[in-house]
């Protein structure tokens, strides 16, 4: 039975009991004491309709208290359940992150060492390269040489005859020739080829060529007395080391 129910059915039992006390003081015989027992009757039925009310009020004081604490366990529940759905999305999110982040520093490695390979590669290209023109015009002075070679010999002869008194009528061949020598040494000065200095200097392996040794009087010993074949320098690389003689 609702609370609207008992407090109805107190008022209609209230209302009985008004009725027969009224029916009681209607009666002449009984008149003095309906009157004596409808006062105190009224009383007894104020003080249940009075202990009725504050019980269904408690009653519904309760219901109202359980129905906030449902309220407030079931709000408690789904934002519960809503926080660990949030957390397990946050735990993807971050997992992910985690992987795209391990991902990210693999192509970043793979890139720099990539890039580093191609530089060493363009580098290793470009000194093989110059590696390959320089020996190639290298070689291409140092079949010059023999030509410079052979016009210094042809002077060196010509001044033989000449103090033998020989030479007069070479003199416009020696003349031509000598042009060409000339021509011929300025092309290798051109392009970077200097005759060493050999005589008085001290031996050195790397630009000379010792063909035999002899004791020079006057002379220390290691010393380049005599060249046989000029050497020659391109730039500060030895083209080609000359043949000398050293004191010992």
């Amino acid at each position: 039975m609702t609370n609207d129910e008992q407090i109805l059915t107190i008022n209609h039992t209230a209302e009985e009991i008004k009725a027969t006390d009224a029916a009681i003081s209607g009666n002449g015989a009984a008149k003095t004491a309906g009157s004596d027992l409808a006062p105190a009757t009224a009383a007894i039925i104020e003080t249940e309709t009075a202990e009725k009310s504050d019980e269904v009020e408690a009653t519904a004081a309760t219901e109202t208290d359980k129905l906030k604490k449902d309220r407030f366990d079931f709000r408690r529940r789904a934002l519960l359940k809503e926080l660990e759905q949030k957390e397990k999305e946050f735990d993807k999110l971050r997992d992910d992150y985690a992987k795209l982040a391990l991902q990210h520093a693999e192509v970043k490695d793979r890139y720099l060492r990539l890039a580093a390979e191609m530089e060493n590669f363009r580098k290793r290209l470009e000194r093989e390269f110059a590696n390959r023109v320089d020996g190639k015009v290298a070689e291409l002075l140092a079949e010059l040489l023999p030509v410079a070679d052979d016009l210094e010999r042809f002077f060196g002869a010509r001044k033989g005859l000449e103090a033998g008194g020989e030479a007069k009528d070479y003199d416009s061949l020696a003349a031509g020739v000598r042009l060409i020598y000339q021509n011929v040494l300025k092309i290798l000065q051109n392009r970077g080829v200097t005759a060493m200095e050999a005589i008085g200097q001290e031996f050195d392996p790397k630009r000379h060529d010792a063909l035999l040794q002899m004791p020079v009087e006057g002379k220390a010993s290691n010393l380049v007395v005599q060249e046989t074949t000029k050497g020659y320098l391109w730039f500060d690389k030895v083209l080609r080391p000359a043949k000398v003689i050293i004191s010992v």
